[in-house]
């Protein structure tokens, strides 16, 4: 039954010095200071570099070059600090999923903007539970773009993003983008295309820049251009069309996040014309994992929804 002579982990194992060699080894890498590393572990500093000395002679290869400032990782170190880095992540999203799985066997975590959550998910809640009654779910928000890692989530909605390659991928939606406000807002202002100027409008801007500005849209959907308009600032989207529901500005919506809204007469188009990226929105899962009854339920429902959403705006 054993593999002692062809299994690769002890065929590993008998490479290195030591297994925890590679735990020193990456505080080292990641903090390039080889006292930093000892305070981590509780060791000497000499403690580390011995640690250290001992894989490089077992690997026959410098992994670490003195500068001026400390240490720097040669080329040899790189690779192994990547690979090194690499596995340990994906041992700590194992851990974490073990412990999911262990405190709640069935709950599905969905990682989202927080927009989707609050003006996408939240109004479909009633909805949600009576379709998957027996499936609970949690929130891992995003303050930012619907891109990156997963971080541990079984399930996320991501837009496509050449730098994220670790998801299985199902399409959801086209990015399409629109000014919107308040029906109280278009009644006192008008909408942003019936004149020559914007004086009088106020815009709803992000602290970050986002990919699509107000000037490109302005110019895309014959408005006049914002230099005219107030604008109120904010930190977070969600935070933004709260701002826009309440009536205080004209905002970019993007029309998967306000299907609701729109619907329900709660936004109304501030201009004519949808912006168009080209861009999509798909529901991902981690890449090659395979995925677990509850959560395909969830990945469907989302998908049906969003369907339903894009058949309603139409009519």
């Amino acid at each position: 039954m054993g593999c002692y002579k062809d299994c690769p982990i002890m065929h590993l194992r008998s490479r290195l010095p030591s297994t925890g060699a590679l735990f020193v080894f990456e505080a080292a890498a990641r903090n390039l200071n080889f006292s930093d590393a000892s305070r981590e572990f509780n060791v000497t500093q000499p403690a580390v570099s011995k640690t250290i000395r001992q894989l490089e002679e077992t690997l026959g290869v410098k992994l670490f070059a003195r500068t001026a400032s400390g240490v720097d990782l040669t080329p040899s170190g790189k690779i192994l600090f990547e690979a090194v880095s690499s596995g340990f992540r994906q041992v700590e999203l194992a851990l974490n999923e073990i412990e999911r799985l262990r405190d709640d066997p069935v709950a599905v975590t969905i990682s989202v903007t927080s927009s989707f959550a609050i003006h996408w998910f939240m109004p479909r809640m009633d909805r949600f539970r009576m379709a998957l009654p027996d499936i609970p779910i949690r929130f891992q928000i995003q303050h930012s773009e619907a891109t990156g890692p997963l971080d541990g989530a079984l399930l996320g909605v991501r837009r496509e993003d050449p730098a994220d390659q670790d998801f299985d991928r199902t399409y959801l939606t086209d990015e399409r983008i629109v000014a919107v406000a308040s029906p109280a807002y278009i009644a006192a202002h008008g909408r942003l295309d019936q004149g020559t100027t914007l004086k009088g409008h106020t815009l709803g801007y992000l602290y970050e820049q986002p990919r699509v500005p107000w000037d490109t849209y302005l110019r895309d959907s014959g408005c006049p251009p914002p230099q005219d308009a107030g604008r109120m600032t904010f930190s977070d989207y969600a935070l933004l069309l709260q701002a826009v529901i309440k009536g205080q500005c004209v905002g970019l919506g993007w029309r998967y996040i306000i299907s609701h809204e729109l619907e329900q007469k709660g936004l109304v188009p501030a201009a004519g014309r949808d912006h168009v990226t080209g861009l999509k929105y798909y529901v991902v899962t981690p890449k090659g994992r395979p995925v677990a009854d509850e959560v395909a339920q969830v990945r469907d429902w989302l998908i049906d929804e969003i369907n339903s959403d894009s058949m309603g705006l139409a009519r």
